[in-house]
């Protein structure tokens, strides 16, 4: 499956081809946009999001964040730059792409929308970009799928993220994290059990055998070697967005956990995946405020982290959080994930609390530099223990 940074090289030689200036920004505490591209007086700032599937469901929410965090990124400038909002996935069908179409021109038509695949398809809207377009020819097809097939390996991409935490899943009680709890003998029966594509589940096990992470003599498919695959995932960094929020009306830190409860009661299931996707966003706990929510607070005074599906100002605003004029004294960081499957199927529910799971707060802490080490290590000996001694 082609990774993010594969969809960013394909928007970027797009514009190159097209005699566009390119410059990557250098991602750092400030969140930048993918891609920013100059030619004569014109300048666009792009940002890109690949998609698990190429599937309408899971494609207009991705394009609807990217169309508010290109919108955000260009408001930066002091002149005049034009947001693009790009999704990339292994391949769209052409109902998708004339859905996208559709929902790009009456959403957004002041802006370019654009979808990039594997197999050689760039369709782009708006501002005159239709030149990048291009049908994917068999000759092209192959060339982009060796590059695919060059990239580093997804064993951590995020419906794999979500399908691992299923086969650990009989490690960790119930209520630490939310997921299917049973023995797979196949591939067909794990994509069952997530509700992802016999392809996908397919691509993680064949990946988990490559790599020696499962035990060929046994009848199910069973992990081996989980203190190394632990290792593998904590030490990959995940690109997510964080957005400092203050309060409009200051009050108590221990105020989001009310919020989201509220929130969390009025809409679908936080690991519900397609249900109310359309009105809400999924939301949840994240970090240390997770961490002390599920009974392993250990780090005390950093601010809480909310993990939202998307930046949504209007259920930001009625919950009493403004972006503007935060980033100096933050009360709160909204955090984008990156694999938001893996994060939200697998979130649990604390005394009404809608929290991420346990694995994932540990995942995310490790390398925090508020003592985020110390408190994965007591996650760890408390939590995880079996798991990272498992032989």
């Amino acid at each position: 499956m082609a990774a993010a940074d594969d969809f960013e090289r394909m928007v970027a030689d797009a514009f190159r081809r097209a005699s566009w200036r390119v410059h990557h920004p250098r991602q750092g505490d400030v969140p930048q946009p993918d891609l920013i591209v100059e030619s004569g007086g014109g300048k666009y700032v792009v940002e890109i999001k690949r998609s698990s599937e190429g599937r309408r469901d899971r494609v207009i929410p991705l394009l609807s964040q990217a169309i508010l965090e290109a919108q955000a990124f260009a408001r930066q400038f002091p002149e005049t730059v034009v947001p693009v909002a790009v999704v990339g996935a292994e391949h769209f069908p052409p109902a998708v792409v004339d859905s996208v179409q559709r929902y790009a021109d009456r959403v957004a038509p002041q802006m370019v929308v654009g979808l990039v695949d594997a197999a050689g398809l760039r369709a782009f809207w708006g501002h005159g970009l239709e030149i990048l377009n291009a049908r994917p020819s068999s000759k092209e097809n192959r060339a982009l799928r060796q590059i695919a097939g060059k990239s580093l390996p997804q064993l951590f991409s995020d419906l794999n993220q979500w399908m691992l935490k299923i086969l650990l899943a009989e490690s960790i009680p119930e209520g630490l994290l939310s997921a299917p709890r049973s023995r797979y003998r196949s591939p067909t029966e794990l994509a069952r059990a997530a509700e992802v594509s016999v392809m996908s589940a397919v691509r993680l096990v064949r990946q988990l055998e490559n790599d020696g992470f499962v035990d060929p003599d046994e009848d199910v498919l069973a992990l081996a070697r989980i203190p190394e695959l632990l290792g593998r995932w904590s030490a990959r960094r995940e690109s997510a967005r964080e957005f400092p929020v203050r309060w409009l009306v200051k009050r108590d830190r221990s105020a989001f956990a009310g919020l989201l409860k509220s929130y969390s009661a009025g809409i679908p299931s936080v690991g519900n995946p397609t249900a109310g996707r359309r009105r809400q966003p999924r939301a949840c706990l994240g970090l240390f405020a997770a961490a002390e929510a599920l009974g392993f607070g250990f780090v005390h005074g950093v601010p809480p982290h909310i993990y939202m599906e998307r930046v949504d100002p209007a259920v930001l605003e009625k919950w009493g959080l403004s972006l503007e004029g935060a980033e100096h004294s933050p009360d709160a960081f909204i955090r984008i994930p990156a694999n938001p499957e893996a994060v939200f199927r697998a979130a649990v529910v604390k005394d009404g609390v809608p929290c991420a799971d346990i694995l994932q707060v540990w995942l995310d802490v490790s390398e925090h530099p508020s003592r985020g080490r110390a408190q994965a290590d007591e996650i760890a000996r408390r939590a995880l223990g079996p798991l990272l001694r498992k032989k």
